[in-house]
């Protein structure tokens, strides 16, 4: 997975919170429509948390 260039961070899929590289981020990576989609969480709690799609 590659780091980010945009200028804002990625906002956790469950708190809205930005996701950094470091810390507890945690990604999910599924398929919907025959597309990798990436859900990203700045913690182990907010992927606990996140109601699946």
């Amino acid at each position: 997975m590659t780091d980010t260039t945009d200028e804002d961070p990625l906002a956790c899929r469950a708190c809205s919170a930005p996701v950094t590289e470091t810390g507890d981020r945690r990604v999910v990576s599924v398929v919907e429509n025959g597309e990798a989609v990436h859900y990203q969480f700045c913690s182990e709690a907010c992927l606990e948390s996140w109601d699946r799609p």
